[in-house]
């Protein structure tokens, strides 16, 4: 195993912004993982996983411990779509695969950046599918037991772009599989409901579009708001969307007729780069950032090179959103 000494962060990471790391190791197999375990503890530093960096921001001091760079990989999916993936798998190249194998449950999830064992810790979702609607269980690390585990999905704790491994249980786990139940396309397949979606899907001139169809329409509208992570640097949706009580939810409406509003279990869902832009700040400029033109939850690094610039950039949003609307946003990227 290859330990490499001192190494930017900024170059592990799609916003291309984060300080040094003490240690930078990759992992092909689970033996990998016990000598980077092994390793840290010999330091008595801590450890942290990192898949492609899509969905991380270090800071400027970096991160005085163990890096791990997750790189296991293999997929197999049985025939009745029990799906087993390696962390270190890109995860739309997983949709693909479980597309053309002819199974369904994540294809609004295509195009997603990113690792495959990245996907629970940020319950990631999309165009009305989130990934604890398949998943059945992760099998991780515990550097806290040092034991290799499997946790259903139940027990970890995903809620609305969050979960266990990304709160309470931060750095723990170094997840080496996700297993996922989709199922196999048969004439009952309904696309998922979701207003961008339907819209692209209508162009398919059919009344029921096939799991393909659907993949297609995704990454056609996803091509057309978000810009690619390995071309412009930048975190993918640095906002999540805003939960609020019916109450906000109301006052909003009454003066926005037209706002994204949709129901999210006792409560309600405002679309944050609504509220952005609203707020006046879509395509704005500045501390080296951008909040991106066809999409004002992405916050484009073009040629900034600290975290303090961006948080300035962040918290700018966050105010400007809060003294118009009483709502504070949340970033969505774990912020290291």
């Amino acid at each position: 195993m290859e330990v490499l000494e001192s190494k930017q962060l900024k170059n592990y990471t799609s916003m291309h912004i984060g300080g040094p790391a003490a240690y930078v190791v990759a992992v092909h197999c689970e033996q990998d993982i016990l000598e980077a375990a092994a390793f840290a503890r010999s330091k008595d530093m801590p450890i942290t996983t990192l898949g492609d960096g899509t969905n991380v921001v270090f800071s400027d001091a970096g991160f005085k411990g163990v890096i791990v760079l997750n790189k296991l990989v293999g997929f197999t999916i049985s025939d009745d779509g029990l799906a087993q993936i390696a962390a270190g798998e890109n995860w739309d190249a997983v949709v693909e695969k479980s597309v053309t194998q002819g199974f369904y449950g994540i294809e609004a999830l295509s195009l997603i950046p990113g690792t495959a064992g990245a996907t629970p810790v940020n319950n990631v979702g999309a165009y009305g599918q989130e990934i604890s609607d398949t998943l059945v269980s992760v099998r991780a690390f515990d550097t806290k037991s040092g034991d290799f585990i499997d946790i259903p999905a139940s027990d970890c704790g995903l809620a609305y772009r969050t979960s266990r491994f990304k709160n309470e249980d931060h750095g723990r786990f170094i997840i080496t599989q996700i297993t996922l139940q989709l199922k196999p396309i048969d004439a009952s397949y309904v696309a998922p409901s979701y207003p961008s979606l339907a819209s692209e899907l209508a162009k398919c001139n059919t009344d029921q579009p096939t799991p393909s169809q659907v993949r297609t329409a995704v990454i056609a509208v996803r091509s057309l708001k978000l810009p690619d992570p390995n071309k412009v640097a930048n975190a993918g949706s640095f906002f999540k969307n805003a939960i609020v009580s019916k109450d906000i939810a109301d006052k909003i409406s009454k003066q926005y007729p037209d706002a994204p509003i949709y129901s999210h279990g006792s409560d309600y869902k405002i679309a944050a780069g609504w509220l952005i832009e609203q707020a006046g700040l879509k395509d704005y400029r500045g501390d080296g950032f951008w909040i991106y033109d066809k999409q004002a939850l992405v916050i484009v690094n073009e040629s900034a090179s600290s975290f303090d610039a961006l948080k300035k950039t962040y918290q700018l949003v966050q105010k400007t959103v809060f003294e118009k609307f009483g709502i504070m946003l949340e970033p969505e990227p774990e912020l290291l």
